[in-house]
């Protein structure tokens, strides 16, 4: 059974700020499956391959674990907005985040800020 959107909020919000999306990964994402990590893609989908957005930004300041479908998460969305030269940034990951980013050298893909409006600044 697909989720709803009531149920899918308690893993992500979403903001469109300017040409910025603003995506809010909530600590739930760690035990998101699979038809929970394909439902918000697809919510997302239509919101991140908009024209007039250059940059999302992960905020994952509130996520202690990022598992696999996790990070396939962020995977996908970077291959979507890639599609219209856009990217992805990630913003308050923690120590074991910023390894696995590393580890998983997805840190020559994705600039890290340690906050979100440090990555808008930099980004503008």
């Amino acid at each position: 059974m697909v989720p709803t959107a009531a149920e899918l909020a308690q893993y992500y919000n979403c903001k469109v700020d300017g040409t910025f999306v603003l995506l809010t990964l909530f600590s739930g994402i760690s035990k998101a499956n699979e038809l929970i990590i394909d439902s918000i893609f697809n919510e997302l989908h239509p919101v991140i391959v908009h024209a007039e957005i250059k940059v999302v930004i992960f905020n994952l300041g509130q996520v202690d674990y990022l598992n696999s479908l996790g990070l396939s998460l962020i995977v996908r969305i970077h291959k979507a907005v890639k599609g219209h030269n856009g990217k992805v940034v990630l913003a308050q990951p923690n120590a074991n985040i910023k390894e696995l980013i590393h580890v998983t050298s997805l840190d020559s893909i994705w600039k890290i800020f340690p906050s979100v409006d440090e990555a808008k600044i930099a980004l503008a």
